[in-house]
C-alpha cells in the first residue's frame, strides 16, 4: 500500500470515530476488556460460614442481584454448608427467587436430614436439620403428586418424631401430636399427643396452644378445664397467622357456643386480667 493510501485510510478512520462519538469508545473498551463471569468462590476465599453466606445473599438480593445471590447459595450448598442447603431448599419449596420445584426441595431437605446425627441439638445446624425434617414430614404426609412421591405417613411420623424428640422442635411436636390424635392408621396415642402439645405450647406455638385448649375444654385425654381451654383458644385465635386463622377460629367458635354463661364470663375475666 502506498504512503498516500495509508494517509487516506487514517483520515477516514479518525472521521468515523469522531462521528460515532462516545458509543464507539465504549464498544472498544468492552471489546478489549470483556466482563468477567461472577465467581462465588472468590466471595468466601475458603471460609464458607453460614454468617457470610447469608450476609452476601441478603445484600445481593437487596441490590437486585438475584442471579449472584442464588449462585452463592448453590456454591455454599455444594460445599456442604447446612444453612445454605436449608435456604436453597426453602426457595425451591416456595418458589422464592427460583422456579418452584417441590421434588428438588425434598431432595435437598433429605440430604440435610440424613446427616442429623452429625449435628448438635440446640446449635444453628441442629435447627436447620430439625426444620428440614419437618419439611420432609410434610412432604411424606401429603406426597408430591407432580414429582411421583406418594404419601407415606409412616415416614412422616419418623421425621416428626426425630425432630420433636431429638431437637425439641415445636413445629414437629405439633405435627406429631396431630398425627397421634387421629384414630386411624395405627398411630393413635393421645397421651403422647397431650405431652407434645404441652411442650410446643410452652414455646409459644399457636397451633399447639389452640389444640391443647380444645382438649382441655372437651376433657379429652387430659383433665377437663373448660375455662382454661377457652382462654387458650382465644389467645391462639388472636395470635394466629392467616394460614391458621380459619381452623383455630372454628375451634374457638365451637367451644364458645357450647360453654355456659359462667364459663364465658370467667374466661373473659382471665383474658382481661392478662
Amino acid at each position: 500500500m502506498q504512503i498516500s493510501e495509508l494517509r487516506e485510510e487514517k483520515t477516514v478512520t479518525r472521521g468515523l470515530i469522531r462521528l460515532a462519538g462516545p458509543a464507539a469508545l465504549v464498544l472498544t473498551l468492552f471489546a478489549v476488556h470483556p466482563a468477567q463471569a461472577f465467581d462465588p468462590e472468590k466471595v468466601f476465599e475458603g471460609n464458607v460460614s453460614s454468617k457470610r453466606v447469608f450476609q452476601f445473599y441478603f445484600d445481593a438480593r437487596k441490590k437486585g442481584q438475584e442471579a449472584e445471590a442464588v449462585s452463592v447459595l448453590k456454591y455454599a450448598a455444594d460445599q456442604g454448608n447446612p444453612g445454605a442447603q436449608w435456604k436453597l431448599g426453602r426457595m425451591y419449596q416456595t418458589g422464592d427467587g427460583v422456579e418452584r420445584d417441590p421434588l428438588q426441595a425434598f431432595n435437598i431437605f433429605k440430604g440435610i436430614a440424613d446427616r442429623y446425627d452429625q449435628v448438635r441439638p440446640g446449635s444453628p445446624d441442629g435447627q436447620f436439620a430439625a426444620d428440614a425434617m419437618v419439611a420432609l414430614g410434610d412432604y411424606y404426609r401429603l406426597g408430591i403428586p407432580e414429582g411421583g412421591l406418594r404419601p407415606d405417613r409412616y415416614q412422616a411420623r419418623i421425621m416428626y418424631t426425630t425432630a420433636a424428640m431429638v431437637f425439641r422442635n415445636p413445629d414437629a411436636q405439633f405435627q406429631l401430636a396431630r398425627m397421634s390424635l387421629e384414630p386411624a392408621g395405627g398411630m393413635h396415642d393421645p397421651r403422647l399427643a397431650a405431652r407434645m402439645l404441652r411442650l410446643a405450647s410452652r414455646k409459644g406455638h399457636v397451633g399447639a396452644i389452640a389444640l391443647l385448649g380444645h382438649l382441655m375444654f372437651e376433657g379429652e385425654h387430659i383433665s377437663a378445664d373448660p375455662v382454661g381451654g377457652l382462654v387458650m383458644m382465644s389467645q391462639a385465635r388472636d395470635r394466629a397467622e392467616p394460614v391458621d386463622q380459619e381452623w383455630i377460629s372454628l375451634l374457638h367458635e365451637g367451644a364458645f357456643a357450647l360453654a355456659s354463661e359462667e364459663q364465658r364470663a370467667a374466661a373473659a375475666a382471665q383474658l382481661s386480667a392478662n
